[in-house]
């Protein structure tokens, strides 16, 4: 699964970035059959590795900038495993906060 070893060497990546990376629930999962819908926030501040694994601009190490943001993840539960994850973060918020691209 190329796709799934992409996002691992994303996350690997990014978490060595910002290594105070932490999430957590914002409101009460919504369960229905095989789906659970969860809110969440995030953030962290990078004082890790250079970044440069983004849509667009990059981080030189250490920059010491913060992020915070917000995501819906809709995850199918199969034999109580993930086996699929859909989500939606707050991407664009994320690139103005660490000065990748300027509020509209």
């Amino acid at each position: 699964m190329p796709g799934a070893r992409r996002g691992q060497a994303f996350a690997t990546k990014f978490r060595a970035a910002f290594p105070d990376l932490a999430f957590g629930g914002t409101a009460d999962l919504i369960a229905e059959g095989d789906y659970v819908v969860g809110q969440w926030i995030g953030g962290g501040t990078h004082t890790g590795d250079a970044f440069d694994d983004m849509p667009i601009g990059a981080l030189p190490a250490g920059s010491g900038k913060s992020m915070r943001f917000t995501g819906t993840s809709v995850l199918k539960v199969v034999d109580g495993m993930i086996a699929e994850e859909i989500g939606l973060d707050d991407g664009v918020t994320v690139l103005q906060q660490l000065g990748l691209i300027k509020p509209a």
